[in-house]
């Protein structure tokens, strides 16, 4: 349940909730060519940036600030994060963000949330109380006034673009299931039902061209194509399927790309990797055949750790192996 994801955000420290969001940007790469972690004191009023262009600080930048606080985000907190960046700006640090997200996971405060759908009187607000709120509050033992240049950058910006995160939207954006998985170990979900079996393609070319050796020697077919042993009588199911294993796993992968992140599939092969491996490479295998066989009965049985290892199927696993092979990773072959 979502109300589940939100409670785990307040066992999370403010560098952490920065470092779950910049998780976040990285999956995004359709919208962010690369993104920053301002960690610390000095970050100028960023947390997390996405950089939109490769020109950076010079182009296009959406800001996301993080306020893990245990009481709703208030106006004048937002005046005074947003006080940080125009006085930036009118320094010449960076140019002004286009996009500015306050992401609190505990929300905000009602009157906040109806100036945040007021761009302009957001604006008006931001002016009349700088006094109060940023003069003596965006630098230690300094006033700052709303000098000139700052109020050319507070009057550029367009407040249109801020935006609050509350954690009930935090934990609902497109393409933050695998940011869940790692941090609040979230289930990644089973994979799609099976699809129907394909014809032969190229790309199967490396595995299934070490299978047909495999079973051409023992069938004595001498240079036995992968059509030859799908037609042959004895070894034409057998063949059929290993490359239904093939692509269930095939299938497995696709799917959880855009669930999990990369480190969690590169886990997943190397336990299945480091549980056959042995028995790939056991001088005892009479012929090649012999080695598929062996190597088809243990990878069932393997105990797998990680998020998927509720959703690996035995075929999933069988299939990893033929992948395996097809890579160049474990071919069969003695």
């Amino acid at each position: 349940m979502i109300s589940d994801y939100v409670g785990r955000f307040f066992k999370l420290t403010p560098a952490q909730l920065e470092a779950f969001v910049a998780d976040w940007l990285h999956l995004r790469r359709e919208e962010y060519v690369d993104w920053d972690l301002c960690p610390g004191a000095g970050d100028g009023g960023r947390d997390v940036v996405g950089f939109v262009t490769r020109h950076g600080y010079e182009g296009e930048w959406h800001n996301y600030q993080c306020k893990l606080l245990r009481r709703n985000l208030t106006i004048s907190t937002a005046v005074l994060e947003l006080g940080k960046i125009f006085m930036h700006v009118a320094k010449g640090d960076f140019t002004l963000p286009s996009r500015y997200v306050f992401v609190a996971p505990q929300g905000t405060a009602r009157d906040l949330t109806d100036l945040a759908r007021h761009p302009e009187k957001f604006r008006a607000t931001v002016v009349e109380r700088w006094d109060a709120v940023c003069r003596n509050g965006l630098v230690q033992k300094q006033a700052v006034p709303l000098t000139p240049e700052i109020r050319a950058a507070l009057d550029a910006f367009d407040f249109a673009g801020v935006s609050v995160l509350d954690g009930a939207k935090l934990v609902t954006q497109p393409d933050i299931h695998p940011v869940l998985v790692r941090w609040f170990g979230a289930d990644p979900g089973p994979p799609p039902p099976p699809e129907e079996l394909p014809d032969v393609a190229l790309d199967e070319a490396p595995y299934l061209g070490q299978l047909a050796a495999a079973y051409g020697a023992r069938a004595a077919l001498v240079a036995a194509t992968p059509d030859d042993i799908l037609r042959h009588p004895r070894f034409g199911d057998q063949m059929r399927d290993q490359r239904v294993r093939y692509f269930r796993a095939s299938t497995f992968g696709r799917f959880y790309r855009t669930r999990v992140f990369k480190d969690v599939l590169v886990a997943f092969d190397d336990e299945i990797y480091h549980g056959v491996v042995d028995t790939h490479r056991d001088d005892g295998h009479r012929d090649v055949l012999d080695q598929v066989n062996a190597v088809m009965k243990v990878a069932p049985t393997l105990p797998l750790t990680g998020p998927l290892r509720d959703h690996a199927s035995a075929m999933v696993k069988q299939g990893t192996c033929h992948r395996f092979a097809n890579e160049g990773r474990l071919p069969w072959g003695i």
